[in-house]
């Protein structure tokens, strides 16, 4: 489980005044790398708690074991969305975590909790993969109100809650165009899976390289988004969202969980601050974002070279 990671919402840097090794003394510093620590008799009631988890699979050279013992924990941060990023080595098991949370995994043993209470066949959270998901013969809509339709909510109803799903994530005037390319981009593709996922008012998401296919313009369309919705004053989400970008998970991110292999373990947390305002592109080109772009890639340098 993790200790010291409630941070507040993704903010906006201040200016820079001087540079970070001048001012080491006087202010908070950039990033703040954790240990991880194991803390079973917490009583909160954390979004997820994975308490020693094993995996193991049969290869061609013998039994591989992906985790041995493994622990994470998604603490719940009340009335205040969170963003954690995951990034790694080769082979870590990135996704696979995704798996475990979202239900698709099972582990060979361990406990997986979800909002304190165990997880069974019925539970399901919602996932976007890199692979568009969205339904080709359906309209944007009708895609996103499918999830209400299976619960038997009222046409009208579901319509409502699916219209301002497709507001939120800007795609309020595709609604009856195909869900198909090339009358969608990869990246509003994308989005129709996020609207479809949310309607339903889940509080959390599961990204797994959802803008790895993306070019550049369409991931930073899928960005924002994403910062739509983690800001949105009708949602408390938890956004999970496995990316081998790190630039992304800079942006995005208020906390990035880096992993070592051989077997799965968390590495170094690192808890992301900018400051109060809802962060813009601007962010991207201040000295603070370039500084918390080297400290993760040197972690990442670390695991890389252990691995």
């Amino acid at each position: 489980m993790f200790e010291n990671l409630t941070q507040p919402k993704p903010q906006q840097p201040q200016q820079p005044q001087q540079p970070l090794q001048e001012t080491q003394q006087a202010q908070q510093p950039s990033a703040q790398f954790n240990t991880p620590t194991i803390n079973v008799a917490s009583n909160a009631v954390d979004v997820f708690n994975l308490t020693d988890i094993n995996l193991s699979f049969a290869t061609a050279t013998g039994k591989f074991t992906l985790f041995d013992n493994f622990n994470l924990r998604i603490e719940d941060l009340p009335n205040e969305g969170q963003f954690v990023s995951i990034l790694g080595a080769s082979g870590s098991g990135k996704s696979q975590i995704l798996k475990l949370l979202s239900g698709l995994s099972k582990p060979d043993s361990g406990s997986i909790k979800f909002y304190g209470k165990e997880i069974d066949s019925n539970h399901h959270i919602p996932m976007v993969f890199q692979q568009y998901s969205a339904f080709p013969w359906m309209t944007v809509l009708d895609n996103v109100m499918l999830p209400l339709k299976l619960k038997k909510v009222p046409e009208k109803e579901a319509k409502e809650r699916a219209l301002e799903m497709l507001k939120l994530v800007g795609l309020e005037d595709q609604k009856d165009k195909w869900a198909q390319y090339p009358a969608l981009s990869g990246g509003q593709l994308q989005r129709v899976s996020i609207a479809r996922n949310l309607v339903d008012k889940s509080q959390v998401l599961l990204l797994d390289e959802a803008t790895s296919a993306l070019d550049i313009f369409s991931k930073r369309d899928m960005q924002k988004a994403l910062l739509d919705i983690y800001y949105s004053s009708e949602y408390d989400p938890t956004i999970i969202n496995v990316t081998h970008d790190i630039s992304e998970a800079v942006y995005l991110s208020n906390r990035i969980i880096i992993l070592a292999a051989n077997p799965c373990r968390i590495h170094k947390i690192v808890n992301v601050n900018f400051g109060s305002e809802r962060r813009t592109e601007r962010l991207r080109e201040t000295s603070q974002f370039a500084d918390y772009v080297r400290q993760v890639e040197a972690l990442m340098d670390e695991v890389n070279k252990k691995n």
